[in-house]
């Protein structure tokens, strides 16, 4: 996909006019900006301000045909403090499969957004900008994306100062489009930030230190460069919260929890498909759930919250709730979904097991485990694939049942983006023998003979009926290829 954020963006002003008379200033947003969820005839986009105590923050943001020379109206909405001045805007009515170029930043100005009207189209040639596409029909044969989960921003000398090797692996992905590999969209899934510091150097507990995390994480030059080219999507993991979250945690840690979940809508969820946004600039349509699901091209996603809903401690515990697993059921065997390739994301992996039994994978939520893959046997669902991430290494391979050889479920994981620490090893799961599902020993692994335990991202490309599934260490070297059968 094409894109000129990182060479179009300045840290110059511009002027811009209002009703009321006088010059304001555009500048660059402080983080982002991110294009989020992009469909056949819409785009979001996501940018943060910042404050200034005698006035309000706006944004501003306007789109245009990639060659025309003329911008559409621009659009004005509002940065607030409850959100840490981030927002979101929404164009539609677009062209399908159609690249449109974006300028955004924002603004201080007394008023609201209605009494402001930017009126000098020569005033954003400073502005954040970049280029989006929007995406093609649903019989489009072919998609290719980058997924990859866990980066840790590494603080040093008590927090002073932060490792930023981490944003290599973002620089790589940002030169393979450059060389012209098309890259349809990119796939978070998890443990984006790690706010607990692997409780040692004083996790982040109030809403403040998870807004600085943030702005901190997000901010940096090359992930920032990535998401202001490539429609992003996020789910979280345990550590936007606390190492080895679950529901049974909220009651001792709900200031903990409150803080983690506001941080997290502002920055990975809002914009995001999940957020459905009537335009309110105070999100007083705030999500009662954080699973998500949508298209793009020839292929279905649908992106599991496996942290929020758990219950470890119910008989038999629960990853998800009821609610999600009846979605996720329906969405598998919709019929709309059935000619696609349907991808799963769930932030722990779904298989292969780790051999140390972990109870906060899959492995440790049997039953729902189980009522998943039956669903699948049993319909006949094809080109299903889960996405994970968590483990710190990275693999490929499928499930196959015995006696019934039109089953076939894959499982791709990549992890981590940056972990400087030992990384997962091959020898810590159970890559071949039967899943451990319960009384029923006939779903059998394959394929999982290599593991890459190093800093990694993958790029996954459906052709047909293949998937293949590329893996590239955090400088961009080639670690392995997987080419499977959907």
């Amino acid at each position: 996909m094409p894109g000129t954020v990182g060479q179009g963006v300045s840290l110059r002003l511009t002027a811009v006019r209002s009703m009321g008379g006088g010059d304001m200033i555009i500048r660059e947003p402080t983080v982002g900006p991110i294009i989020g969820w992009t469909t056949v005839s819409s785009a979001r986009l996501w940018a943060r301000g910042e404050q200034r105590c005698d006035t309000r923050t706006f944004g501003a943001a306007r789109i245009r045909k990639s060659g025309d020379m003329r911008y559409g109206e621009a659009k004005v909405f509002k940065m607030m403090p409850s959100f840490d001045f981030t927002a979101i805007v929404d164009f539609a009515d677009l062209e399908v499969n159609q690249s449109y170029d974006y300028q955004i930043g924002y603004f201080f100005a007394d008023g609201e957004p209605g009494d402001i009207e930017i009126t000098e189209s020569d005033n954003w040639h400073e502005a954040a900008r970049g280029t989006f596409k929007t995406v093609a029909s649903k019989s489009a044969g072919e998609t290719s994306f980058v997924f990859g989960s866990c980066r840790y921003l590494l603080r040093l000398f008590g927090g002073t100062l932060f490792d930023g090797r981490g944003d290599k692996t973002f620089r790589s992905i940002d030169r393979q489009i450059e060389a012209g590999h098309a890259i349809d969209l990119l796939l978070m899934v998890g443990d984006q930030i790690y706010a607990d510091d692997l409780n040692v150097f004083g996790p982040d507990r109030s809403l403040d230190e998870f807004f600085s995390r943030y702005r901190k994480v997000f901010g940096q030059p090359h992930i920032r460069k990535l998401m202001g080219r490539v429609p992003t999507y996020m789910t979280l993991d345990d550590h936007e919260i606390s190492n080895d979250w679950s529901q049974d945690q909220v009651k001792k840690n709900a200031d903990l929890f409150a803080a983690a979940i506001h941080a997290y809508q502002c920055y990975q969820f809002v914009h995001g498909p999940g957020f459905r946004y009537s335009g309110r600039p105070d999100y007083s349509d705030t999500p009662q759930k954080l699973w998500y699901e949508f298209r793009h091209g020839n292929s279905a996603f649908f992106v599991m919250d496996t942290r929020t809903e758990r219950h470890p401690s119910f008989s038999p515990p629960e990853m998800i709730g009821e609610t999600q697993m009846d979605a996720l059921l329906d969405w598998l065997t919709a019929p709309a979904h059935k000619p696609a390739n349907k991808f799963v994301v769930t932030s722990v992996p779904f298989f292969p097991d780790t051999r140390s039994g972990s109870s906060d994978k899959w492995s440790g939520f049997k039953r729902q485990r189980l009522q998943i893959l039956d669903h699948i046997r049993k319909n006949k669902i094809a080109k299903v694939v889960f996405l994970a991430g968590d483990v710190h290494c990275s693999m490929a391979g499928q499930l196959t049942y015995k006696g019934d050889r039109s089953f076939r479920v894959t499982s791709v994981i990549s992890s981590s983006f940056y972990w400087p620490y030992p990384q997962g090893q091959a020898s810590g799961f159970q890559r071949s023998g039967h899943l451990d599902v319960g009384e029923d020993q006939n779903y059998k692994l394959s394929g999982f003979e290599e593991v890459h335990s190093d800093d990694n991202f993958a790029r996954l490309t459906t052709v047909g009926g293949k998937l293949k599934a590329e893996f590239f260490e955090r400088k961009g070297a080639a670690l392995g290829t997987h080419t499977l059968t959907l």
